[in-house]
């Protein structure tokens, strides 16, 4: 295969390669996604696609920014040559000039466009449902009245696993003395993990952090509105010493693991967080749910915006406890929720997955 056969190929190839690159980074960049494996492997794909398109266009790109013609072979005699201005028409192709200020254009419009653009540009009315949701929640003083409206009653504080095998962690031990100030300075997302798996012990500490009792009267370790702890926490096992791969759900009150399934599923995690791969590489992923009635039969609308308070409050406690126990954590969003849901076994209405967090060492 010559080198206008590998052109060939190679041109054809980048033209699907390019568009799925150019929509990959448009949705990591829109959902803030991190290690976006789709993403990735295009982007492998499009840059050897594109070293093989340079090697086979090499000479002719040479001449054009050299500015240098081939030679004409020495066999064409004088009455076949074609006139000069035949052979100027042939050659007459895209000059330099014409590509630099083509791209100088398009780079002043691009910026045109960024600076001018609209300043409520995607959050028009009706457009931004987050948008509507945080004023239908905001209450005024003639809301006061919805205080007789029935929005159902008191739900239990915890959630229990009947007959499902449970593992009682380890008794609470504090890793080595580290200060706030220390924690909170060091504290960063970590994405890329050792290969050990964590300890019991380790895990014991990460969840009685989390969500864990510590206070009498079953006051935990997080702020809750009211407190109604509407969050609960599952935890998706791929590598704990002594513990069966699985998804378990930490028993608040016992300080113990129902297991709600057992296998490894660090690929589906990851399948369901749109390809972000360090879940998978993860030894532990914290999913945190919300039971909303717990919080919406006392807080009516504006109980969800509370459960997304506490959970933000459970995943800073988890990344500073797994900070003091020289782990790392990383807090993710962009997932699908019906996927993720389905792997809790919840029906994503009364109860819903709101973060995940894969805790692994440094």
């Amino acid at each position: 295969m010559g080198r206008r056969e590998i052109g060939l190929v190679s041109s054809t190839l980048l033209l699907p390669a390019a568009a799925f690159l150019a929509v990959t980074a448009l949705i990591s960049d829109a959902l803030d996604l991190n290690e976006f494996v789709f993403h990735k492997y295009t982007g492998y794909a499009a840059t050897v696609l594109v070293l093989v398109h340079v090697y086979a266009h090499w000479p002719s790109l040479v001449a054009f920014w050299t500015g240098r013609t081939r030679q004409r072979s020495g066999t064409e005699t004088a009455t076949s040559r074609p006139a000069p201005e035949t052979v100027a028409s042939t050659r007459r192709g895209v000059s330099r000039r014409a590509v630099l200020t083509a791209a100088g254009f398009g780079a002043t419009g691009v910026a045109a466009g960024w600076l001018v653009r609209p300043s409520d540009v995607g959050r028009l009315p009706g457009e931004d449902f987050g948008a509507l949701y945080h004023r239908a929640s905001s209450p005024g003083f003639a809301d006061a009245l919805g205080a007789l409206v029935g929005w159902g009653v008191q739900p239990a504080r915890t959630k229990d696993y009947p007959g499902a095998t449970r593992i009682v962690l380890l008794p609470v031990t504090a890793p080595s003395e580290l200060s706030v100030a220390r924690a909170v300075d060091r504290r960063r997302s970590l994405r890329d993990y050792a290969g050990r798996p964590l300890t019991t012990a380790e895990l014991s500490w990460l969840l009685h952090t989390a969500t864990g009792i510590t206070g009498p009267g079953g006051l935990r370790a997080a702020p809750s509105a009211g407190a109604q702890y509407p969050i609960e926490t599952y935890v998706a096992v791929s590598r704990v010493e002594g513990i069966e791969p699985g998804i378990y759900h930490y028993a608040v009150a016992d300080h113990a693991l129902e297991r709600v399934r057992g296998g490894t599923f660090g690929g589906d995690f990851v399948a369901a967080a749109l390809g972000q791969e360090f879940l998978g590489q993860a030894p532990v992923v914290l999913v945190l749910s919300a039971i909303f009635q717990r919080l919406r039969w006392r807080y009516r609308e504006r109980a969800y915006r509370y459960a997304l308070l506490e959970a933000g409050h459970i995943g800073q406690n988890v990344y500073l406890a797994a900070e003091a126990a020289g782990l790392g954590a990383c807090a993710v969003g962009a997932f699908f929720d019906d996927a993720v849901n389905r792997l809790l076994d919840v029906d994503g209405v009364e109860e819903a997955a709101l973060m995940l967090v894969p805790v692994g060492p440094r």
